[in-house]
């Protein structure tokens, strides 16, 4: 996942530490879905980056069974 967790944690402090004003100037009206979205988010990025781990292991491993078919 790389850096995104770091930068979403860091997006979730710094709605944290705003003011209602300067959140509305950023024109984020609820300061607790904009916090939940951004966790939703970090959540589903690493269950798809998980999922595309699984589906490589079972290319190779599908890839395998093939040579072995093949060889017969």
């Amino acid at each position: 996942m790389g850096v995104m967790p770091k930068q979403a944690n860091r997006m979730i402090n710094f709605l944290n530490h705003q003011t209602k004003e300067e959140l509305a100037a950023m024109q984020i009206m609820n300061r607790t879905d904009a916090i939940l979205t951004t966790k939703k988010v970090r959540t589903l990025r690493g269950l798809v980056q998980a999922l595309e781990g699984k589906c490589q292991e079972m290319q190779k491993d599908i890839d395998n069974f093939r040579l072995k078919i093949a060889t017969l």
